[in-house]
C-alpha cells in the first residue's frame, strides 16, 4: 500500500495537532525476558506513541538484572501500531548445546534472539518484522531484516479466472481463483504473520511465515515459507505452500481479529503443506496485562497447536464475545470433525473467568432448571456443569463432548437470574 507525500502545509499542521504524541520518546512500548549466554536481560522497545496509536522512533534498549543500559539499536522499522517482542531461538545451537538440550530441554534457551513485530494497519493489515542478534553488542544484527519481512512473492495477477504467482526465485504457480471474484488489483507485498517454533527438536526455532495475495480487502491466497537460519546466517527457504482462500460470507467472523476498548486481538497465521492453523495473540498498552494474556492465551492454545504441527488437526478461532467484562474467544481443531475450547477472561485483569464467578453453582435448584430448559437431550446435566461454556449475546451455552463430538446447549441469562452472581451477566433491557 502506497501512501502520498503530497499533501499542503496546512493539512500536515492539521494531521500533526490531531496525531500529537501523548509523550516524548520515553513511551515504553513493548518488553520481554531475554536469555543470553551470560545470563537473562531484559529487551525493551520505546518510542513516541501518538494518539492514533502509532509509534515511531523506536529503539529496542538491552538491560541487565540491575536494569543497566548494555546496548541500544534502532530498527530498520519506521514504525507502525501494536509493536511486539517475543525471545526466540532461531540461531543453531552449538554441538555442546544441542546436546544439552537432548537431555534438558531449557538449555536450548541460551543466547536467545529478538522477535519484533509492529503492525502497519489494523489487524488486517501486514506487519514488519524482524529478527534481532545480540550475540555483539557492539554489532547488533538484524538477522531477519526488510528484505526478508517482504515476503517471498515478486509478483501476482489474476487472468482468465488463474491466479498467477510468481516467487523472488523464479518459481511459478497457477491455481484456479477463488469462487465468486472478479477483476481487480492484487496486492501481495508484505508478511502478514510470523510464527516461531522448533519443528524438529533439535532445539533450533524455524520461522513459519504467511503473506496474504489479496483482492482490495478479499483473501485470495496465502503462501506458507518455512524460514531456517544457516550457520552462516543465511536463511534456507522451504515447504513453500500456497493455499488459495475459501470464500467465506460477510458475517463470518472465523480467524478476524477484533477491537477492544482496551487492546485488540491479533490473528497469527501458518500455512503448511496439508494444512493451516491461525490463533489469537493480544496487543495492549499496558504491558504486565498484554504479556500476562499473551502466556494464557499461549498456553490455552498449546494442545490444538501440537496437533496441527503433528498433521493431524487444523487449527482456527472465533472471538465469540468482546466487551468490557468478559471476552470469550473459541478454539476450533480438525480436519473434517471439529472440536472447541472456550476461553473466558476478563480483559481488564487479564484473569480466567470461570462459570463459578458467573452462576451460584452451589445452589440445589439450578441443575434441575438447567435439565428442565435444556434444548438438547445429548448433554447430560446431572452432579456438576460441564467444563466448556461461553457466553454470546443474552445466552449462555455449555457445551460437551459426547462420543467425540462437541454438543451445545443454550440457556437465556434471563432464565437464570437468580442464580446470576452479579447482575452485571443479565441483558442491559432486564430489570
Amino acid at each position: 500500500m502506497k501512501n502520498s507525500w503530497k499533501i499542503n502545509l496546512a493539512l500536515a499542521s492539521c494531521a500533526l495537532a490531531l496525531c500529537a504524541p501523548v509523550s516524548a520518546a520515553d513511551t515504553l512500548l513493548a518488553a520481554t525476558e531475554l536469555e543470553l549466554a551470560d545470563g537473562k536481560v531484559t529487551a525493551e522497545l520505546w518510542g513516541d506513541r501518538y494518539t492514533s496509536g502509532y509509534a515511531d522512533d523506536l529503539l529496542v534498549l538491552l538491560k541487565d538484572g540491575k536494569q543497566k543500559i548494555m546496548t541500544a539499536y534502532a530498527p530498520s522499522v519506521k514504525g507502525g501500531y501494536n509493536p511486539l517482542l517475543q525471545a526466540v531461538q532461531i540461531k543453531p545451537l552449538t554441538n555442546a548445546e544441542s546436546a544439552d538440550a537432548e537431555e534438558n530441554s531449557s538449555a536450548a534457551k541460551k543466547d536467545q534472539q529478538l522477535l519484533l513485530s509492529v503492525a502497519q494497519g489494523d489487524w488486517r493489515t501486514i506487519s514488519e518484522y524482524r529478527v534481532l542478534d545480540f550475540a555483539d553488542l557492539k554489532k547488533v544484527q538484524e538477522i531477519f531484516g526488510a528484505v526478508e519481512s517482504m515476503g517471498l512473492v515478486s509478483d501476482a495477477y489474476n487472468k482468465e479466472e488463474k491466479l498467477y504467482v510468481t516467487l523472488k526465485d523464479g518459481q511459478k504457480n497457477i491455481t484456479d481463483m477463488p469462487a465468486e471474484t472478479g477483476l481487480g488489483r492484487i496486492n501481495y507485498g508484505g508478511t502478514y504473520s510470523v510464527t516461531a517454533y522448533d519443528l524438529d527438536g533439535d532445539g533450533q526455532q524455524e520461522l513459519l511465515s504467511t503473506q496474504q495475495i489479496l483482492q482490495g480487502s478479499s483473501d485470495l491466497a496465502d503462501v506458507g515459507v518455512l524460514w531456517q537460519l544457516q550457520p552462516d546466517n543465511s536463511w534456507k527457504n522451504s515447504n513453500i505452500t500456497l493455499m488459495t482462500a475459501t470464500p467465506t460470507p460477510r458475517s463470518n467472523n472465523v480467524n478476524d481479529g477484533c477491537e477492544l476498548s482496551k487492546g485488540v486481538i491479533l490473528p497469527r497465521k501458518i500455512v503448511m503443506p496439508g494444512g493451516e492453523a491461525t490463533y489469537p495473540i493480544f496487543a495492549v498498552q499496558d504491558l504486565q496485562l498484554q504479556n500476562k494474556l499473551n502466556r494464557f492465551l499461549a498456553e490455552e492454545s498449546k494442545e490444538y497447536l501440537a496437533a496441527f504441527y503433528q498433521g493431524t488437526a487444523d487449527m482456527a478461532f472465533k472471538v465469540i464475545t468482546a466487551d468490557e467484562k468478559l471476552v470469550s474467544i473459541q478454539l476450533i481443531s480438525g480436519k473434517t470433525n471439529f472440536l472447541h475450547h472456550h476461553i473466558n477472561f476478563n480483559p481488564q485483569t487479564g484473569e480466567k473467568i470461570s462459570l463459578e464467578q458467573i452462576l451460584n453453582t452451589k445452589d440445589p435448584d439450578l441443575m434441575p432448571l438447567l435439565r428442565l430448559l435444556n434444548n438438547n437431550h445429548n448433554i447430560i446435566l446431572e452432579q456438576k456443569l460441564p467444563a466448556e461454556w461461553y457466553i454470546e449475546g443474552n445466552n449462555l451455552f455449555l457445551m460437551q463432548r459426547i462420543c467425540g463430538k462437541d454438543e451445545v446447549a443454550g440457556f437465556a441469562l434471563g432464565n437464570l437470574h437468580k442464580f446470576l452472581l452479579d447482575k452485571k451477566w443479565l441483558p442491559k433491557n432486564t430489570d
